[in-house]
Order: structure tokens, then sequence, then C-alpha cells
């Protein structure tokens, strides 16, 4: 679920070049109630944007009275002020929503009045930094501004380092449910996500919420640690990956900052920016820092540096790769365990013709005029990957047995570089499915290895699974591919990895339950088992296939990072890439993230793909595991989990008992 922006605030500050005061007001929160909010004068710091009515205001959870109150930590609500009473703010919004009033009492409430710029500049020179958030007052350590127009970074800082909770006190920031036992670098990259929720304050350095229409980046700015920067494909200090860059030294993922972007279009992205890594050793801090960044701009994907995800309103679903939920011409289907699409190869693209062969009919949706088709690209090696997955929806216009026309522009990628194909769509009024489907036909090489439907009405997947079958025709995601493929913003991409195959559903309203899994039969995790598999079935050359949040690590201890202890098996001869899964729903009831089941062979969640090495445990030869994603990394490239891509409207009866890496 994609991050929702209903203002870029009203640009009441104007343009702004040099900013040479404290930005916020910071004042704490004594009582609530459903839309109002009491401030303590005596612990008011004045800055530029005041507590006015109009203005913007973020009300944040910044810390609790003890380690037994952590469920609402990092709680926020971005709302305005709507009136002005003494210290009482009518604000439009319910933040009792956030935190319940019989939870109020446990919890260090701030409100912050936000700079709101139309244009804000920071030259070189030039630095944003929030007071140090007081032990006593409970203000302060986070930077809060929106542009109407453009943040541009031209050398200057948002600097955090040394302005969040104090270390001293750091009990006030208590370890979450989202990082207990992971509060270490070994951990770092998973939960950035959870930022879209729990927007953090640690102990240690502070934090940034930022909204604008437009960011500008440049390679000398920082947002975090000025003293240090962000590296793309950096994992911790412990567990560096150079893939292009040199990790910077002596940082720690614990008690960083914690930063939050939204803008609809970010230039010139550097990760270097995202400085969110602390200088001082994990004991001398609280919380893992994180960074979350919601763009229409596709960035370069590295969930270990920043959690990546689209910005949503109820108008922006027309945006993605998407024709409308179908047009129900099948009726209403229930516990369908056949083959539900047909495939063709095609062969020459020619604007809007397309020439194809080895058309299958066994699948219930043919390739036939007035069919819904999707046009798919996918990698046939490691060589071309930029527009693996890569793919179209289109209506079929005509078909002359060899020639398909259709009404969408197809993108001019080469059949000769790519296995391109045609899938066809089954368009149902109301979908059920109790049982199981896993009749998708392997992919080839050049067709099938593609599970998709469209439901106009309901599709109520209580209790069903749709999974593709495994295969190992497709070649396995490596090093070479990590930077462009398993964006999880890619909403036009759907590739097909060296293991089990890719699903998509189009519903209006889609239903599920813990026991649904979409993807493999395995039940979708934030972090998967780690398994010491055997090459070969020899039992004396070993090659992990584990799950875990550390692509790339070189470790003879860790191979996949959090999971399950390690169990020898003779079973893996190598482990295999779980299924890619794209839902695009106006509803989803029942959310949840064992119904995903993205993990590699034999489980596997959503962490990072760990190393795999050559069949030697002892060598110093190793290869890498895949891109994103637990289940990774054993014997050679070894594969990893595929990714999910969710995008809706609206989410109700949502399971919110363990972690969903959300879009």
């Amino acid at each position: 679920m994609a991050f929702v922006i209903k203002s870029y605030g009203s640009g009441a500050l104007g343009d702004v070049t040099e900013v040479t005061e404290t930005v916020n007001s910071y004042a704490r929160v004594t009582a609530i109630s459903a839309t109002t909010i009491t401030i303590n004068p005596t612990t008011q710091i004045d800055g530029t944007a005041t507590f006015t009515a109009g203005a913007k205001v973020l009300v944040h959870v910044s810390a609790s009275t003890g380690t037994s109150y952590k469920t609402y930590l990092g709680g926020y609500l971005l709302t305005t002020i709507v009136s002005v009473s003494g210290s009482t703010l009518t604000i439009a919004d319910d933040f009792t929503a956030v935190l319940p009033t019989s939870e109020f009492e446990h919890y260090y409430v701030q409100a912050i009045a936000v700079g709101e710029y139309q244009n804000l500049t920071l030259n070189t020179g030039t630095s944003i930094t929030p007071p140090v958030y007081s032990a006593s007052s409970f203000v302060g350590g986070i930077v809060a501004i929106m542009c109407t127009d453009t943040l541009k970074f031209n050398g200057g800082n948002i600097n955090l380092n040394d302005r969040g909770i104090p270390v001293a006190s750091k009990t006030l920031r208590p370890t979450t449910n989202n990082d207990p036992a992971k509060d270490v670098d070994a951990y770092s990259g998973w939960e950035n996500s959870d930022t879209h929720i729990h927007f953090m304050l640690n102990a240690g350095d502070g934090a940034a919420f930022i909204i604008a229409k437009k960011m500008e980046c440049h390679e000398d700015s920082r947002i975090g640690n000025i003293a240090k920067y962000g590296v793309q494909f950096y994992r911790g200090s412990s567990d560096s990956v150079t893939y292009y860059e040199s990790a910077p030294s002596g940082v720690t993922n614990v008690g960083g900052s914690t930063i939050l972007i939204a803008a609809d279009t970010i230039e010139n992205f550097t990760p270097k920016i995202i400085a969110k890594y602390r200088t001082s050793s994990s004991t001398a801090g609280q919380g893992i820092c994180r960074c979350y960044i919601a763009s229409e701009t596709k960035l370069r994907n590295d969930e270990g540096l920043y959690a990546y995800d689209c910005i949503s309103n109820p108008s922006r679903i027309k945006k993605i790769n998407f024709r409308g939920f179908g047009n129900g011409s099948v009726g209403d289907a229930t516990n369908i365990t056949t083959q539900l699409n047909n495939y063709a190869t095609i062969t020459a693209i020619n604007g809007h013709k397309i020439t194809y062969t080895a058309q299958t009919t066994a699948g219930l949706a043919q390739i036939q005029a007035g069919a819904l088709v999707m046009i798919h690209f996918n990698q046939k090696g490691n060589t071309n990957v930029e527009h693996a997955g890569r793919f179209v929806l289109a209506n079929v216009l005509a078909d002359n047995g060899t020639v398909l026309t259709v009404d969408a522009d197809i993108p001019d990628i080469s059949v000769t570089d790519y296995a391109a194909q045609i899938v066809s769509i089954p368009q149902f009024n109301n979908f059920t499915l109790s049982t199981t489907n896993s009749a998708t036909p392997k992919f080839s090489g050049t067709q099938g290895g593609i599970c998709a439907i469209a439901v106009k009405g309901n599709c109520d997947l209580s209790d069903g699974k749709i999974y593709t079958v495994i295969n190992r025709s497709s070649p396995a995601y490596a090093r070479e591919g990590l930077a462009v493929i398993g964006n999880a913003q890619d909403s036009d991409k759907l590739p097909i990895g060296q293991g089990y195959g890719s699903i998509l559903i189009l519903a209006n309203n889609l239903t599920m339950n813990t026991s649904t899994r979409i993807g493999k039969s395995y039940p979708g995790a934030a972090s998967g088992r780690r398994y010491l598999g055997v090459k070969n079935d020899s039992t004396t050359s070993n090659a992990y296939c584990g799950s875990g949040a550390k692509a790339g690590v070189r470790s003879t201890t860790i191979f996949g990072g959090y999971g399950s202890a390690s169990t020898k098996t003779s079973s893996f001869s190598a482990s295999s890439q779980g299924a890619h899964v794209m839902i695009v729903a106006d509803t989803i009831s029942g959310l949840n993230q064992s119904a995903i089941s993205t993990g590699g062979n034999p489980y596997g969640g959503a962490g990072y793909g760990g190393d795999g090495d050559n069949g030697n445990l002892n060598t110093s030869v190793w290869e890498h595991g895949g891109y994103n994603g637990g289940g990774a990394g054993s014997y050679q490239t070894g594969s990893s989990s595929g990714w999910a891509f969710v995008y809706c409207n609206n989410v109700i009866n949502q399971d919110t008992t363990a972690t969903i890496l959300e879009n």
C-alpha cells in the first residue's frame, strides 16, 4: 500500500535559499481528544514555522515511559491546525486513531509545526539542524518540512547527528516489536519499510520527515550523519557489500537516523545523500536506523539502504500498467484447478501488430480477438536485464492466426535479446478458489510460467492457493541484475526467476486469509528459514540455501541471515527462486504476510538473499545469492525469493501480526 500524500503544504514560508534559524517549532502534548491536542507552552521551542490556524503539524509519539510501552512508538499524524485557543489546538484529523486515549499516559508525544515552503534550496555551507531531543521536556530531534514545488539539495544538508534521544536516556526508546533481537548491524535492510507506519526517533541521531513535489539531489549533500554517506548495496559496518563504491568505515546501523522522503519527482538521485548510519558503536545507541522513500520516479533498488515505494491516492491506480479489472466475460467460476492461461511466442513486433507462433490452447482463456492479454519480456541471461519482466496489458482488436493487433503501445524491446510471449488472461465476473490451482506450465525458455487472472467483481481466495510449479529454465538473477530488477515500485515488471513462475491478480475486490497462498505453497514471512543444503546430494560438499537479510555477505557463519537453526539435509542440490507476485485491487480484505509467498526453496521470506558458496564452505571463492529476498544463495549463483508488488486503494481487516513490506 503506497504512501498517501494529501497535500504538499501551503508554501506559506515562500522561497528560501538560506536557513539561518530553527525551522520547526516544538511543544510537548499533554492531553489529547479525538480532534484536539493540548500543548505545554513551557516546553515550547520556537522556530520559523509556528502553531497557527491553517498550518501543518506533525503529531509524533517520540518516546515512552518504559519497555512495556512500545506498541505505539513512532506513530505519527500529519494534519492541519483548524484553530488555536490558548494551549489547545483543534486539528483536522483524529490523533486517537494513532494513539488511543487510554495509552496516552505511557508515551511522550510532541507537536511539531511543519516548515511549509514553496521552494527550499540548501546550498553548500547550509544545514537544517533540529534541537537535540530533550529528555526532560520531551521535544526536539525531528526536522519536518514540506515543499509545494521543489526541495533542492545543492551541497547543503539536513544534519541529524546526535540530535535524537540522548544515549544516556535511551530507555525512552525501547526496542520495539519491529526490531527485537535485530537491533544490531547484521540485520540492516528488511525493516526500512516499517518507517511508513512507525517513524521512529532513535537514541542517538535524529529524524527527518520530508514531503515535496520535487526533490533535487546533490552528491555532496547529506540527510542524517553529514560526516558519512550511504552507498548502493551497503548493508552495514560489519557486512558491507562494495559492488560499486567503497563502504564508509566506522559506522553502525544502531542509533542512526530515521529518514522519510515522499516526492513525486526525484532528480539526480544518489545513494550518498542517505546518511542514516551512526559513527559510534552499536552500544552507544538504540534503534536501527531506517530510510523510506516514496516517489513516482524509479530509483535503483536497494532495500538495505532504503525502502522504495509508490505514492498513492485513489486516482493514481490509473497511472500504473493497468487496464481495469476485465469485462467479466468468463462469468462466475469456483475452484478451477485446470490451466487458466494460454501462451504464444512472439517473433516480431511492429507497432500494434505482434507476430506469434507456437500458440497453446489447453488453457481457459484463448488468444483471440476480444481477449485481454499480457505482452511479456523475460531475460534470456544476465547480459540483458534492464527490461527483464517488463509487460504491457492490452486488448486484442484482431487476430489472423499469426498476427495480433492490440490497442496498446508495445515498448521497443528486442525479441532477440529477450524472451517475448503473449499470455491470455481470463476475465471473470466473480472468482472463488478454496483449493489449489498449480496448473500453470513451466517457463520453457520462450513461454509459460505466468498465471494471470482479472476479476471484475469479487475474487475470494480464502483458503485458496495459486502457485506456479517449480522450474529452472529461466536464468538466475545474480549480482548483474540487482540494480535493475526486483524493485517493488516497478509496476510494469513481473519477471520470471530461476525457480517458481510469476502471478498477476487484477481484482476489484480481493479477499484472502492466513491460509491463502499466492506464489508457492509455503507461507510468506519477514524472514525465511536457512537450511544447510548439500550440493548434488553429496555429503562432503555443502552449500547453504538459506534466506536472510544480507545479500552478498561473505560469511561462513551467516549465509543468508536470520532464520531458524540450520539443518543439514541431502534433498537440495541447489536453491530455487521464489515466485514473483503482483496484485492490483481496489479493495483487499484480510491482507496478510502469510498469503504472499515469494520465498525461495525450501522456505523464504522478505529478507535479502544470502551469499552462496561454490560448494565448499572453506573456499574463498563466492558466488552471490539473489537480488531481493530470502531463500537465497547456494551453489553458484543460487537464487533468492521473488518480490511482491501490492497496489490497492483500500485495505480492510488487515492482519498486522507480522511485518508486510508495503507498496
